[in-house]
C-alpha cells in the first residue's frame, strides 16, 4: 500500500508541476501532450496497484506457509527451533518451552548467546555453521548446564538445513536451520548405572570364585569368563579352540545335563544341574551350573549362567563322548 501511495503522489506531483510550468501561458501543453501525460500517469498508477496487490497476496501466502510450518514444528514432541542465517530464533515450539522453561515470546529474535551460557551457545552456532556449509544434517551430543530452573541434562541435537529454490533445477540457498533436541539424560544414567553394576558384578564373581558364560544363541558363540577358565585349570592361549564342553562332561552326567539344557532352551525354564567336568589337568571335578535364557536390548536371544565348584569332590578318569548338540 505504501508503494501505491508513493506512485500516486509522484504522478500528482508530476501533473501539478506541468500545470505550474504552463500557468503563465508561455508554455502551453497541447491536447495530445496532455493526453499522453495522463495515459502515462494512469499506466504508472495501474502498475503500482498491480504490484501492490501481488505483493500483498505473496505476503499472505508466506504467512500461511509460515503458520503451517509453525503448526508442524509445534506438533513435534521433541524440543525444536528454527534459526535464520544470522543465528536468530524465528520459531520455538511448545515442547521447547516446556523443556527449557522459557516462553517463545522471550526467545524469538534473539541469538543463542542471549539465552544460553557461552559454551553452549558457541556449540550451537558451530553446529549451524557446519550444517549450512555442508547442506547436510549434523548431530552432536550436548551437555546443557542447569539453567531456567532446570537441572543438568544431556541431549542429542540434530540440526538440518532449511533451503529454498525457485525451481527443482536451481541451486539451493540455505535460509536457516531447524534444530531438534532429543533428551538422553535418562538413557545415559541407565547406561552408567548398568556399567557400574556390570563392574560390581564382575568383581563379585571374581571374589566368589564363580565362573560365568554367555551363549549367543543366534550366532552360536559362547563367551567364557577368566574365572571359568581358571576353574578348569586352563593355562593355554585359545580357550575357545581347546575347550569342547561335550567332550569334557562325564559320560554318566551327559544325558541328564543335555536333556535339561534343551528343555531350558525350549521352555525358558531355569537351568540348574550338578555335573562332572574333565579339567585340563585330566581330573574330573564336580560343578554346580545354573543359568537361563533371555533377550538382550536388540531382541537377540542368549543363554547366560554361572559355574560353581563343589570342593572336595573330584575323580581322576579320562573319557570323551561325541557331540550331542548342546553346551553351556
Amino acid at each position: 500500500m505504501m508503494l501505491i501511495g508513493a506512485v500516486m503522489a509522484l504522478q500528482a506531483l508530476l501533473i501539478g508541476g506541468f500545470y505550474y510550468v504552463t500557468a503563465d501561458k508561455k508554455h502551453l501543453l497541447e491536447k495530445p501532450e496532455f493526453s499522453w501525460l495522463l495515459v502515462y500517469s494512469g499506466i504508472c498508477t495501474t502498475l503500482a496497484i498491480a504490484a501492490g496487490i501481488m505483493r500483498h497476496r505473496w505476503m499472505r501466502r508466506e504467512d500461511r506457509v509460515r503458520q503451517r510450518l509453525l503448526d508442524v514444528i509445534d506438533a513435534i514432541p521433541d524440543p525444536s527451533a528454527v534459526r535464520d542465517v544470522k543465528g536468530k530464533y524465528i520459531m520455538w515450539n511448545k515442547a521447547a518451552e516446556a523443556y527449557h522453561g522459557i516462553k517463545a515470546i522471550h526467545v524469538l529474535g534473539k541469538t543463542p548467546f542471549e539465552l544460553f551460557p557461552q559454551e553452549v551457545a558457541r556449540e550451537i552456532l558451530e553446529l549451524d555453521a557446519a550444517c549450512s556449509l555442508s547442506d547436510k544434517t549434523v548431530v552432536r551430543r550436548v551437555v546443557l548446564p542447569p539453567i531456567y530452573g532446570k537441572g543438568q541434562r544431556i541431549s542429542n541435537i540434530r540440526v538440518a538445513p532449511v533451503s529454498s529454490a525457485m525451481d527443482s533445477g536451481a541451486a539451493k540457498n540455505v535460509r536457516g536451520v531447524i534444530s531438534i533436541l532429543h533428551d538422553i539424560t535418562a538413557a545415559e544414567r541407565e547406561t552408567t548405572a548398568l556399567r557400574h553394576m556390570t563392574t560390581q558384578l564382575k568383581m563379585a564373581l571374581d571374589t566368589s570364585g564363580f565362573g560365568s558364560w554367555i551363549w549367543d544363541l543366534e550366532n552360536d558363540v559362547v563367551t567364557y569368563s577368566a574365572q571359568y577358565k581358571s576353574l578348569l585349570r586352563y593355562e593355554g592361549a585359545n580357550f575357545k579352540q581347546d575347550f569342547d564342553f561335550l567332550s569334557r562332561i562325564h559320560p554318566g552326567d551327559s544325558q541328564v545335563v543335555i536333556a535339561a539344557g534343551k528343555l531350558s532352551l525350549k521352555t525358558n525354564a531355569p537351568f540348574d544341574q550338578v555335573y562332572r567336568l574333565r579339567c585340563f589337568d585330566e581330573v574330573y571335578r564336580y560343578f554346580h551350573a545354573s543359568g537361563e535364557s533371555a533377550l538382550d536390548d536388540k531382541g537377540r536371544r542368549f543363554f547366560a549362567g554361572l559355574l560353581c565348584p563343589l570342593a572336595g569332590r573330584c575323580r581322576s578318569r579320562h573319557h570323551q563322548i561325541a557331540g550331542c548338540g548342546w553346551h553351556p
